[in-house]
Order: structure tokens, then C-alpha cells, then sequence
């Protein structure tokens, strides 16, 4: 945590601060962010935040409050967090300045209309999330879960018989597809639990999350928690969102060819000569390197409980861990024979790939720019996210989060409302003049395996510049220290 300020602000009203002094605020490093006009002081409290704190750094100094509105049911905001009125500062939405600039653009500069632009699409998402809440698609509808309860039920129950009583190997291989089944099922239930957003209570959701990832999948639904809550405010920004940071193996815009440090990792991300071959050849990896992504979550969750001491469900997430370490090796040592045994651990985690599928499917072929921070929440949405067209009777395959854009507008949305909520976002989307992307999943597919593909074939391009800048610097150095040697 940066230490207490040293800025000394000049005489104001109480609990009312200037954007100026905001801004000084901020680069004094204080953590303050913008939220319904009201200027949050989070220095004390960015520690206990569930979602974690670099998801809070992101916002440091400007208007979040789609942002927050959109990640936090209304009672965060009615916390004891200290708070300033600002004096001189509207939110976007309102700014009577920006009224006239749509009218009269010649006399503006790109900035000033953009910015402008932006303000109508904030405004119109706000309305259209109130009208949203009035069809009550924010409630939930437990019988929905119920049947997806027993779908969960019965696929662990099959793993557990073809295990335990199958006679052959298409019994226990069958047994180790239920298992990733249920896998890739339970995910999209502990998704839920980690928006908060199945009984809405903190600690309900954040417990049902823990049995479900903790205890059935050996995940740590804090790490995930950290991670996603970070991708859902920078989403497919190349520097931030650690969703698309793959080095070695993807890259998913040319921009990662000259390395950058990751905010995320906190530590370099180097494009080297392991990169430039996985790279290369990213269109043709992408499926087998899927296979293998639960084994990184694995890694990815330890590091994560090995390196948080603060995070305040630590003890309960490390105790679901070693009971799932404790019951799936006693599971698969049920079966006969070493190579079965095997062979059942490749199977059950190699076919959960079509989650990660299912995920990276939604970004990995969508838009990485940087347009700024007057860029409203709604328009990075839906210009870096992509929905999944499929029939009705699939949306248990899919989990209810192939609508992806309508997630990321509304993530506290539950899934399963996810599809009513469709009409009015497109709807939306043709008032204002933004684009829905939607694709069948076949499209979808072939969109990612394009968008890999093209950065794949700019590796050599890249690889020759650079041996290129590297031969004019050597034969420069030739030229040079000769004549230095000279002068010496």
C-alpha cells in the first residue's frame, strides 16, 4: 500500500474536494475513485475488497461508476467508507457541456466529440439497466438451479459407479467424461457464486463458491475472483487483462511482440524464442493447448493461496484443497491397473478443454485497443466481447454464458437471464449505434482461429526486422568504436 499523502490541499468546505485536488490527491498517491459523483477514499479498505486490489487500481481518479454499479450490489456503496463531495466535477452523462458538441462537431476537437459520444452511451446503458431491473432479470430463479443441481447430482453420481463397478475400459473411460462434464458444469455454478449473484449475500455466495471450486474442482475461487474481476474492468486490454496474457504459447494481438510488463503478473511478459515458436504456430496449438488448461489453474490457484496471506477466506480455501487432494487420488486409485489410472486423469482434465473454449472463444478474436478512459463502460463491453448464437436446448451445454456481451454489460445478471435479457440489448444497440457481435458457434470458432492465425503469420515478418535493427546496430558499432579508439 503507497504511503499516507503528503499533499497539503488549500481550504475548502468540509468532505468537499476540487477535481484538481483529486487529481494531486491521486498522484500523491492516494486511492481515490469517482462513484455517483462522489469521491471514495479506499487506502484503508482496497485491502478487504473480495474482488481483490488491482481491481480497484484501475479506477484510481476517474468516474467508475458503471464500473462499480455493474461488479457490487447497492449495499457496498453503503459501506463506512470515508467519502468527498466534488466541488466542480459532473458525471459525463449529465455534463451540460457536452450537449451542444454532437450538434455543432466542426468547432470541437476528435477528443472533446468523442468524449461527447461516450456520454450518450453511458446514459442510455444506465437507462436501459433500469429497465432491465424493472422486467426483474436481477432476480433469481432457484428452480433453475434446482435443475441444474440435479444435472451436477447425476453426472457425479455416473462417475462414481462406472468407477467403482465398471468392468472394462469404455466403463471407466466413461466414468472419467462424467467427471469433466461435471467439471465444466459446476463452473459456470461457481461463476455465479463468485459474481455474487445466486443468493446475492457475500458470504453465502462466496461459501457456495469455495465447495464447489475449493472442494469438487481444486480450484481457488479467491484466485479466480482476482483474475476475472480485473479482466471485467480492462477488458482485452494487451498491458492489463491477464485473460489474454499467454506468452509463450498465445498472443493475441502483434503489440505483445515487444514485450510489455504485465500489471497483472507484475513482471515482464518477453516475446522470446520459445514465444516466437508456440507463436507461430498459435492457430494449430490452440485446441491441444486447451486440453491442458485445467493442470494451469491448478498452478495458478497454489500460487495464488502461497502468495496471499491477507486474503480473508484463505484458511477455507486451503483446507477445500487438501480435501479434494485427499478425495480424487483415492478416487482414480480405485481403478486396476497404473496405466488406467493414467489415462483417467489425462481424460477427465483434457475434456474439460471445451470450457476454456467456451471462454477465450468470447475475446481472443475481438478488438485489444486502447481508447482511453473517456471510453464509456458499456461501448469497451461490447467493442472487446462477442456472444455465442445457439439454439434454446443448448443453453445448458453452454451454461447460460455464451451471451458473453450481456455478462460483461450485466455481470451480476444471473445466466440463466441472460438470453430474456437479449432483445433489449439489442434493441439498445440500435438506438445508440453500437455493434452486438453475435456469431454461431461454428463463426466464433473460425473468427479465433483467424485472429491467432494473422498474428501468427507476423511473427517472421517480426523476427527479420528485428535480426535486421540488430545487424545495422552491430555494423554501426563497427564504424564507431574504431573512431573512438582514436580520439582515446
Amino acid at each position: 500500500m503507497p504511503p499516507e499523502s503528503t499533499y497539503v490541499e488549500p481550504q475548502t468546505k468540509k468532505n468537499v474536494i476540487s477535481k484538481s485536488q483529486l487529481e494531486a490527491r491521486c498522484k500523491a498517491g492516494e486511492i481515490l475513485i469517482v462513484v455517483n459523483q462522489k469521491v471514495y477514499k479506499l487506502d484503508k479498505w482496497i485491502k478487504h475488497h473480495p474482488g481483490g486490489q488491482l481491481a480497484i487500481r484501475h479506477c484510481i481518479g476517474r468516474d467508475c461508476t458503471d464500473e462499480v454499479k455493474a461488479l457490487h450490489p447497492d449495499y457496498v456503496l453503503e459501506k463506512k467508507i470515508k467519502y468527498f463531495e466534488i466541488a466542480d466535477y459532473l458525471p459525463r452523462d449529465s455534463d451540460p457541456e457536452f450537449a451542444p458538441i454532437l450538434g455543432n462537431p466542426g468547432s470541437r476537437s476528435k477528443e472533446e466529440i468523442f468524449a461527447a459520444q461516450e456520454a450518450i452511451y453511458s446514459k442510455a446503458y444506465r437507462q436501459l439497466e433500469t429497465r432491465l431491473r424493472d422486467q426483474q432479470l436481477f432476480e433469481t430463479n432457484y428452480i433453475n438451479y434446482a435443475w441444474e443441481f440435479s444435472r451436477y447430482l447425476t453426472l457425479f453420481t455416473m462417475a462414481i459407479v462406472l468407477n467403482l463397478y465398471g468392468t472394462c475400459t469404455m466403463h471407466y473411460m466413461a466414468s472419467a467424461l462424467c467427471l469433466a462434464m461435471f467439471w465444466h458444469q459446476i463452473s459456470f455454478f461457481a461463476h455465479d457464486a463468485g459474481h455474487n449473484s445466486i443468493t446475492h449475500s457475500l458470504e453465502i455466495d462466496n461459501g457456495i463458491g469455495i465447495f464447489l471450486a475449493d472442494f469438487l474442482g481444486g480450484l481457488s475461487i479467491g484466485w479466480w475472483k482476482k483474475s476475472h474481476y480485473v479482466h471485467h474492468i480492462v477488458t482485452n486490454h494487451p498491458i492489463h487483462d491477464p485473460d489474454i496474457q499467454h506468452l509463450p504459447f498465445f498472443a493475441v494481438t502483434t503489440r505483445i511482440f515487444k514485450g510489455f510488463f504485465s500489471t497483472y503478473h507484475q513482471k515482464e511478459m518477453v516475446f522470446d524464442r520459445a514465444a516466437q515458436f508456440f507463436v507461430s504456430y498459435q492457430h494449430y496449438l490452440y485446441y491441444p493447448i486447451m486440453m491442458l488448461g485445467r493442470f494451469n489453474l491448478y498452478v495458478q490457484s497454489m500460487t495464488f493461496l502461497a502468495t496471499e496471506p491477507v486474503y480473508p477466506y484463505r484458511k477455507q480455501e486451503i483446507f477445500g484443497l487438501c480435501i479434494y487432494w485427499i478425495w480424487y487420488p483415492y478416487f482414480v486409485k480405485q481403478l486396476p491397473t497404473w496405466n488406467m489410472i493414467i489415462a483417467y486423469i489425462f481424460v477427465s482434465h483434457m475434456f474439460t478443454f471445451m470450457l476454456h473454449v467456451q471462454i477465450t472463444l468470447s475475446h481472443f478474436g475481438m478488438s485489444t485497443e486502447e481508447l482511453g478512459d473517456a471510453e464509456s463502460f458499456a461501448a469497451k463491453m461490447l467493442r472487446t466481447t462477442m456472444d455465442v448464437d445457439c439454439p434454446t436446448w443448448l443453453d445448458w451445454f453452454h451454461g447460460g454464458l455464451q451471451f458473453q456481451a450481456i455478462h460483461h454489460l450485466f455481470p451480476r445478471m444471473p445466466r440463466h437471464n441472460l438470453r430474456r435479457a437479449q432483445p433489449f440489448v439489442r434493441e439498445f444497440c440500435d438506438e445508440v449505434g453500437l455493434t452486438y457481435h453475435i456469431h454461431g458457434f461454428a463463426k466464433g470458432n473460425s473468427i479465433v482461429y483467424s485472429a491467432l492465425k494473422d498474428v501468427a503469420d507476423q511473427v517472421g515478418f517480426f523476427v527479420e526486422v528485428a535480426k535486421h535493427e540488430a545487424k545495422e546496430y552491430v555494423d554501426a558499432q563497427k564504424i564507431v568504436l574504431p573512431e573512438l579508439k582514436k580520439d582515446l
